[in-house]
Order: structure tokens, then sequence, then C-alpha cells
């Protein structure tokens, strides 16, 4: 009996040593003063949320408390270019370091902040004029930018960042910025 509860001990801990874990993040500690504001979106990879969404600006603004944030995220559909807005709470996951946050939609959807999504800061740059979030397993990701209109060379350094940091890039879109 004590052999096979060893056997059985080995094989989850190598189990568990073999699956893939979601990496810390690899952001140097974020200042959220200078994070808030303007961003603009100007690549990600494909998700079902913002599909058919293009040219996404997004605003980023503290709340009435230190940890939280607000934000509102504005994309044109291009379909029939209209304007779509959605609003979001952020609420800081990881004080230490700020570059964790776990996003939830504003009233009866939120479940009371159960229903959200986490995401994390992997990268930015130190003056803040770009940021590469993602989701703690990296499956969806986004390259925010402070200039809506980004230079080729720009966008093929940001996104040689991105695949650096282990981001899926088979399904990347442009936002047409």
């Amino acid at each position: 009996m004590i052999r096979a509860a060893q056997i059985t001990a080995s094989l989850v801990a190598a189990a568990l040593i073999a699956l893939p874990s979601a990496a810390l993040a690899q952001s140097r500690a974020v200042d959220l003063d200078r994070f808030d504001g303007r961003w603009f979106e100007i690549e990600r990879s494909h998700n079902d949320v913002q599909k058919d969404c293009s040219r996404a600006q997004i605003d980023f603004t503290r709340q009435d408390r230190p940890d939280r944030y607000g934000i509102v995220v504005t994309c044109t559909r291009r379909a029939d270019g209209r304007n779509e807005v959605l609003r979001a709470n952020a609420r800081i996951a990881d004080t230490t370091t700020n570059a964790k946050f776990r996003f939830t939609l504003p009233g009866l959807l939120s479940f009371g902040g159960l229903a959200g999504q986490n995401y994390w800061v992997w990268d930015h740059d130190p003056e803040y004029s770009w940021a590469i979030l993602a989701l703690p397993n990296k499956s969806d990701w986004w390259i925010w930018h402070r200039d809506q209109s980004v230079s080729a060379a720009e966008r093929s350094r940001l996104m040689a960042r991105a695949r650096a940091l282990g981001l899926d890039m088979s399904r990347v879109v442009s936002t047409g910025r």
C-alpha cells in the first residue's frame, strides 16, 4: 500500500513538473501614475470579443480607490464603421509590481467581481510609450502604444519583443492605425 502511494505521488509530481505553467509577469514594476491615460491598440492576437474591431483606443483611469481603475475601450467595427464602447473595471491583483490586473464588467454582468479576466503587463517601455499585455497563459495578447500612428519599424520591433515573450504570433490582428 505504501509503495503504491509513493508511486502515485511520484507520478503526480512528475506530471505537475511537465505541465506548462504561467510564467511570472516579466515586466518591471508598473508605475500606475505613468500607466494611466490614453493608449492605442496597434497589434493583438485574434479574440472573439474584439472580432471585427479596429482602431481600438483604451482610456485607463484611476478610480476612487488606490487599487481600482476604470477602462473604456472604444473601437470601430469594420463592417459599418460605427464606434462601439466597452467599459470595464480593473483591480490591481499584485500590489508589489502593479503588473497584474483583474478586469470585470460593471454592474450585474460582473457577478460581484467573480466574472472577470486576469491581464498581466508582460513588458513596457521605461518611458511608458508602449506596453505588452496578455492573459497569464499568454493565449490572448495586446500591444498598446501612446501614439496612434506607429511606424512599421516600431511595430516590427514590438512584435519581436512579443515573440520573445513567448506570445503566439500565428493569429496576429493589426488594428489598422
